[in-house]
């Protein structure tokens, strides 16, 4: 091996040189070299020529390291023998390729490497020395040199499974114990494997090759509690740091070893991977210590990376329960290797807890049967002695024993064939039980076990079987639970998220109505502590916790997304409750693209936001994140709300399948006037939910205020019927009632609406709706509007004063008097509608031409029917001797006429429609 060193000439002289020149003494202890499998380390003085690499590694700006050689090569770059002249000692020192040392983030992930060695200080870690570059600006880090042999190579000299399995569990428990260190650190491994753990000459256990390594999450307000509470240091890399994304990789990439791979580092979920995908790497590596081979075997034709992504673990899982381990070996084997995370250890602390209670189990169970050994050698020589004593009245008993023998011996015969039947009946009630809880039968695995229990303790069976059936009945009940406590935290799940969807939809209807924020800010709180987590504690770190474990991490940060729009609007644009909302989130979900979102809209920059919702960058927000970003642009940026329905008009087309985006699209373009592209949505949301009575509502709605009346009215009788206490149901009916002109049913309907929910503002339909039936006078209509404070009530009670059946019941001129005092009505969408019809009634045709020109949409509050208002200009054209233009509207109005009235034309004979219909005849008749 020819050395490799650094050049006197461009190297400053190393520490002892520099003594050496001020002291003239270069002290220098060397201890006895025994030489390692990388060869002997000669000391060397510093600075020798720098050989066959030709000065390519040569650290810049030290003198003291010798490099002796090549020790190893991987796809990144070397691994050279080095020696610190100044210390005496051996190091390895690992170098970036040259060429890789081009890219960012190959360089990154190198440091982040050493940084991660650097900072996690365990016996079972390789201790990393130092951070350089190298004469060419490659980055190296030098490193502690390991002397002995990998797991891998030990596995492969057994002669037989059972080989030497004490030693190598012993050395599996203390891989363990330095991964539960690294992941008390925040740090995963992710290629875990008997190829990187190293065994040396001496029984030190290190895992190697951290190159792979992550580092999780941190920051917000979970970091400044930490940072208060605990006393141990977070490991911190380049990514990690300020200024950092939080991105490890690119999503998707798949990261480690297939053959010992999680199944969702399979899947390439790198965001989503936490302890408990190291936790599958030990099982993987117990399994092979146990079984000879890890979970997924190398088969022509059989991808071991798609194996490990569908988590295809039957045919190690049989290898694992046929071996010849320890009971308690194979339980902790078959837990870690759990396909579904939530059902492994939560990480390598409790994994190193339960193999070190086998080991001490094992070392009970040895001094035991010591002891028993020893008791029984004293037993035997005191029988020997005895024996001595009786030889005399041997010749006397022998006959007696000869007669009675055979009755002992046919007693005992019975006994034992008693207690082997008990054993195979308790075995194979066990084998059942084993079996009922491979298939995911909890239940039934208790049973058996219990009826395996109960077997013993009514047979004949020996104090181990007793106390081993006892023991099987109780990891049964522990299973039981643990399933019955993953079955709650399902439905916990569930719960939560259908609460949150509920949220989502009700702010929705916040755009239209702000006097609801507060309610809906104690409404998400309550979701929470429902749930079993306090976010807005003081400490809302265990909150977070349970929230990651439960993997709803991301749907959670987007409905605190919600909350802390909510909670600005309530209490501030820079509200600490909400600031903190903001953290949380930021915390729970590190995705790059959803943290640029959050950050925007915490700092109120358009720019942003619009680049976030441009077409080109649409495509890439999740449903959730269209949904915030849009509301926030509503909500801070009127005037940018066109943008807002172009989002809409690409977003429903993205997500057909997303029930709230579907939903929030119908609310949106109803706002926008667009009825056709409303129905469509709420069409969608309800094929997405059939049964889900808010959807029903929403396409009734969406079909009122397209016209079609009828259609409405059956959808909405459909509501009532599978849930007849539904207040909105009813008030939407009686809408419908009122327009086909059924006063008695609508009027009913709206009392009804009111006795289930008493609304305020839905009380002035109530005194119109009796106004129109006769029951209240116009006096009390005009006193009421008088005294409303509401814009939409007061137009509600002034279109009746204009358009009642009943002549004598009109008050045109009252209301074109009150319209003009009161000047922010003209700013309602739809308050055209009574000063038209008034300026009718009047008989003004002009003035009621110029109220209808420039509204062809139809308005958002109906109190007519969008195809009445063809038959109203086709009457105001006929009386100011516009033929042709009456013509035209009539003709499209009964164009409509004939879609709407398809299959029951006889509900439309009392109807608004009708009646205008009738005047445009009678004036183009003339």
């Amino acid at each position: 091996m020819t050395p490799i060193s650094p050049d006197d000439r461009n190297s400053p002289p190393s520490v002892l040189q520099s003594i050496a020149s001020r002291t003239g003494l270069a002290p220098k202890v060397l201890l006895p070299d025994t030489g390692s499998e990388h060869g002997a380390s000669p000391v060397v003085a510093a600075g020798a020529a720098a050989g066959a690499a030709g000065g390519k590694w040569v650290p810049k700006g030290r003198g003291n390291y010798q490099l002796l050689g090549e020790i190893a090569r991987g796809g990144m770059g070397v691994i050279l023998k080095g020696h610190d002249t100044d210390l005496g000692r051996d190091v390895a020192v690992k170098v970036l390729d040259g060429e890789l040392a081009k890219n960012p983030a190959v360089v990154q992930r190198f440091v982040e490497e050493a940084q991660i060695g650097g900072q996690l200080q365990h016996p079972g870690i390789v201790p990393v020395y130092e951070l350089g570059l190298m004469a060419d600006e490659s980055p190296y880090f030098t490193m502690k040199l390991v002397k002995g042999r990998t797991l891998s190579a030990l596995l492969q000299l057994r002669k037989s499974v059972g080989d030497n399995r004490g030693r190598l569990i012993a050395i599996f428990e203390s891989v363990c114990q330095t991964m539960a260190y690294a992941h008390s650190k925040g740090v995963l491994h992710r290629d875990l494997k008997p190829a990187n753990i190293m065994v040396g000459a001496f029984g030190e256990v290190q895992v190697v090759d951290w190159g792979l390594a992550k580092v999780l999450h941190r920051g917000g307000v979970a970091d400044e509690r930490r940072a208060k509470d605990s006393l141990h240091t977070v490991i911190e890399t380049v990514r990690s740091g300020p200024g950092s994304s939080g991105s490890d990789s690119m999503v998707g990439s798949i990261m480690g070893t297939p053959a010992y791979m999680a199944p969702e580092q399979a899947q390439g979920e790198v965001e989503k991977l936490d302890e408990r995908a190291d936790v599958f790497s030990l099982g993987a590596i117990l399994c092979e210590i146990l079984t000879g081979k890890p979970p997924y075997v190398d088969v022509e034709g059989e991808s071991t990376v798609t194996k490990a992504a569908r988590a295809l673990l039957d045919p190690a899982r049989a290898r694992i329960e046929a071996c010849d381990a320890d009971p308690a070996l194979v339980r902790v084997c078959l837990d870690c290797l759990m396909p579904a995370r939530a059902a492994r250890p939560a990480n390598a602390d409790e994994v190193a807890k339960a193999v070190h209670a086998y080991m001490t189990s094992v070392e009970e169970r040895a001094q035991k049967a010591e002891l028993a050994a020893a008791e029984a050698r004293i037993k035997a020589a005191e029988e020997r002695r005895a024996r001595r004593l009786t030889v005399a009245l041997a010749g006397t008993v022998t006959l007696a024993l000869v007669v009675g023998g055979g009755g002992f011996w046919w007693v005992n015969r019975q006994k034992e064939q008693r207690i082997a039947q008990t054993r195979a009946a308790v075995e194979a009630a066990h084998g059942e039980s084993i079996q009922a809880g491979q298939a995911g039968k909890p239940e039934e695995a208790l049973a058996s076990a219990r009826r395996a229990l109960t077997l013993a303790e009514n047979g004949d069976a020996d104090a181990a079987l007793l106390e081993r059936a006892r023991k099987f009945v109780s990891k049964a009940e522990e299973d039981l639970g643990a399933v019955e406590r993953e079955r709650r935290l399902v439905e916990q799940d569930r719960t939560l998220r259908e609460r949150l969807v509920g949220l989502r939809l009700e702010q929705v209807a916040t755009i239209s109505n702000n006097q609801r924020e507060a309610e809906l800010d104690e409404r998400f709180a309550k979701a929470f502590q429902d749930y079993g987590v306090d976010l807005a504690s003081a400490d809302p770190v265990p909150a977070m916790k349970r929230i990651r474990e439960r993997d709803i991490a991301e749907e959670v940060a987007l409905a605190l997304d919600d909350w802390a729009r909510i909670r600005r609007k309530v209490q501030g644009t820079r509200s600490e409750k909400a600031e903190n909302l903001y953290y949380i989130a930021m915390d729970l979900d590190p995705e790059p693209r959803r943290q640029r979102m959050r950050k925007a809209i915490q700092e109120n920059d358009l720019a942003t936001m619009l680049d976030l919702s441009s077409p080109e960058n649409l495509s890439k927000l999740k449903p959730g994140s269209i949904w915030v970003l849009s509301a926030a642009l509503w909500d801070g940026f009127p005037e940018r709300r066109p943008e807002v329905y172009t989002m809409y008009d690409q977003a429903v087309h993205l997500y057909p399948g997303d029930y709230v985006l579907q939903s929030v699209g119908g609310i949106i373009y109803r706002l926008a006037g667009r009825h056709s592209a409303a129905l469509a949505c709420r069409t969608s949301a309800l094929s997405l939910r059939p049964g889900d009575v808010d959807a029903q509502i929403g396409a009734a709605d969406a079909l009122f205020f397209l016209g079609r009346v009828t259609d409405s009215e059956g959808a909405y009788r459909a509501c009532v019927a599978s849930n007849p206490s539904n207040a909105e149901a009813r008030y939407g009916l009686a809408w419908c009632f009122l327009q086909l002109g059924d006063y008695d049913a609508a009027l009913s309907s709206v009392t009804r609406s009111l006795e289930l929910e008493d609304n305020a503002a839905r009380r002035p339909d109530l005194l119109s709706m009796r106004f129109l039936k006769g029951l209240a006078t116009r006096d009390e209509i005009e006193r009421a509007v008088t005294v409303e404070s509401s814009v939409d009530a007061v137009l509600t009670f002034l279109f009746p004063l204009v358009d009642h059946p009943d002549p004598k019941q009109r008050d045109p001129e009252f209301v074109l008097r009150f319209m003009a005092e009161r000047a922010e009505l003209a700013a309602r969408d739809w308050a055209w509608v009574p000063t038209a019809v008034a300026k009718i009634r009047l008989e003004d045709w002009p003035g009621a031409l110029a109220a209808l020109e420039g509204h062809f949409t139809t308005p958002t509050s109906l109190v007519v029917t969008p195809n009445a208002f063809d038959f109203i200009r086709a009457l105001v054209y006929a009386k100011l001797g516009r033929a042709d233009a009456a013509r035209e509207c009539y003709a499209r109005g009964m164009a409509e006429w004939d879609v709407q009235t398809r299959g029951d034309p006889a509900a439309w004979e009392r109807s608004d429609v009708m009646r205008w219909r009738k005047e445009a005849d009678v004036a183009m008749a003339k």
